[in-house]
């Protein structure tokens, strides 16, 4: 199998464990609105521990691949993974959390933001 077909198994995997999730992650996600914790709530998957954000879905108690963490744009700034000169564009690449949720997957060594519809 190649690197690129592997890595499409993983976002296979990663698509049909979200479709279990995303009403979870809707919850959460309303919640850090309401709170006015944050516009940006950005929510991580992994197949590994990860130290930032806060673990709302363990994928051990699903058995399920993945495990879900609750973040924020502003803690992705603190720890630098998104650089303040990249603020504003990220800004502009943000979709309306009512209608999308933003999902940092981290696949093996590599990572990155994907928006997934709610409906």
């Amino acid at each position: 199998m190649t690197d690129f077909s592997a890595q499409a198994d993983l976002l296979k995997n990663l698509e049909q464990n979200l479709s279990i999730y995303k009403e979870s992650i809707r919850e959460i996600a309303d919640e850090i609105l309401e709170a006015k914790v944050s516009k940006y709530p950005v929510f991580l998957a992994s197949r590994d521990e990860v130290a930032i954000g806060r673990m709302i879905i363990d994928k051990e108690e699903l058995a399920l691949e993945w495990s879900i963490y609750a973040s924020t744009l502003e803690e992705f700034v603190r720890r630098n993974i998104v650089k303040e000169d990249k603020l504003n564009d990220f800004r502009k690449a943000w979709k309306d959390p009512e209608l999308y949720f933003c999902i940092f997957a981290i696949l093996d060594g590599t990572a990155g933001f994907i928006y997934v519809p709610y409906d």
